[in-house]
């Protein structure tokens, strides 16, 4: 017998909340923000309908595909999101700084090389085939050598 998250889960895919629901409030959401933002339109009411439009456009166009994407995207950046985490928490318990990691060129471009990983690899725009466990193994020894790198120092000792 299935738990009840696994049920929960099954049935809200088969509703269409992964695949219509979750993308459309997605779209409607950064559309809308962005709209107004811009102050592209005064009226919020017109900024809401373009949004309303906007989105269902989207969807309609994408579909599956689209949910798909989202899924991947989302579900990698929370993967390496965690492990920055985790990272930022251990450098914190070791007596480390936490709030001086992001203030270098080097890390900032390192979060935007990782971003753009994760969009590739979940956009299929490599053309390769990664399982969930080679992500799962690199994710692992990326944080191995994080440990050891921070445990022998900078200079190697």
């Amino acid at each position: 017998m299935a738990d009840p998250f696994t049920t929960l889960v099954a049935n809200l895919n088969a509703l269409g909340f992964f695949g219509f629901l979750l993308p459309f409030i997605f779209i409607f959401v950064v559309v809308y923000a962005l709209l107004l933002k811009t102050k592209f339109v005064d009226d919020q009411k017109i900024i809401g309908v373009l949004s309303l439009v906007f989105a269902f456009f989207v969807v309609g166009y994408g579909g599956p595909v689209l949910a798909n994407f989202f899924v991947n995207l989302f579900g990698l950046a929370t993967l390496i999101l965690a492990g920055i985490l985790i990272i930022v928490l251990f450098i914190a318990m070791a007596g480390g700084d936490a709030s001086k990691i992001l203030t270098g060129k080097a890390a900032i471009a390192a979060l935007v090389g990782i971003g753009v990983i994760i969009f590739m690899v979940a956009a299929g725009g490599l053309g390769v085939a990664i399982s969930d466990s080679v992500i799962g193994i690199i994710f692992v020894i990326i944080l191995l050598a994080a440990a050891i790198m921070f445990v022998t120092g900078k200079n190697g000792g």
